[in-house]
């Protein structure tokens, strides 16, 4: 999907005004981090380096505030990231923090320098900070059906399914990839808790 331009891809499980988000809908469960874990996957088998902040069959498992400060201090290059549950990491840096505002502005803007995407995923659209919505690439919105053709409303379903992937931003009418969920369930653990980072304490103004 990514061309030789760098990107950053968020895979959201709703949307709120997009058309695509209409209908019997699962919220949780609607394949977000399945489609993140593939476009990693097509990533390493073109021999690109892959690290992620979930245990994948094809990546190196590195904890997000580890991630970010790899990529500001060790001059990463030519490399994937994959971050799930991007709202937990960005809540424990505090709303509108300074912590924040310099994942955001030095990670993002580093990456862009050394041939580096990152792609991540989120409940919901409106969890991710303003400031990372505008450095975002490209927003996808994935939908899971049956095999019938009807749209699967039941997180954790037993049925097969086939994960149609939207793309919202820049819009497209059709799905851009359609995935057999039940090929690349050997990827990733779907039950993995993502552990919660420690918040950081809060940086005291130096008194005049």
């Amino acid at each position: 999907m990514a061309g030789g331009e760098r990107m950053i891809y968020g895979f959201f499980g709703s949307i709120p005004g997009c058309p695509h988000n209409r209908g019997n809908h699962t919220l949780r469960g609607n394949g977000k981090t399945l489609s993140l874990t593939f476009i990693g996957y097509l990533d390493a088998k073109r021999g690109r380096h892959v690290i992620s902040n979930y245990k994948t069959s094809f990546s190196e498992f590195v904890p997000v505030e580890e991630i970010a400060r790899m990529v500001v201090e060790e001059n990463i290059r030519d490399t994937t990231i994959l971050i799930t549950e991007m709202q937990v990491y960005l809540n424990s840096l505090g709303v509108n923090s300074t912590d924040l505002k310099e994942f955001i502005g030095s990670v993002v803007g580093q990456s862009r320098k050394r041939n580096t995407d990152i792609h991540y995923d989120t409940q919901r659209y409106g969890d991710i900070h303003p400031r990372l919505r505008v450095q975002t690439d490209r927003a996808f919105l994935p939908r899971k059906f049956h095999r019938d053709g009807e749209p699967c409303s039941l997180d954790r379903c037993k049925e097969d399914h086939i994960i149609y992937l939207y793309q919202h931003d820049p819009f497209l009418q059709e799905e851009v990839i359609r995935l057999n969920a039940g090929a690349f369930t050997d990827l990733y653990n779907t039950d993995e808790i993502i552990s919660v980072p420690k918040k950081k304490p809060k940086r005291r103004k130096a008194e005049g």
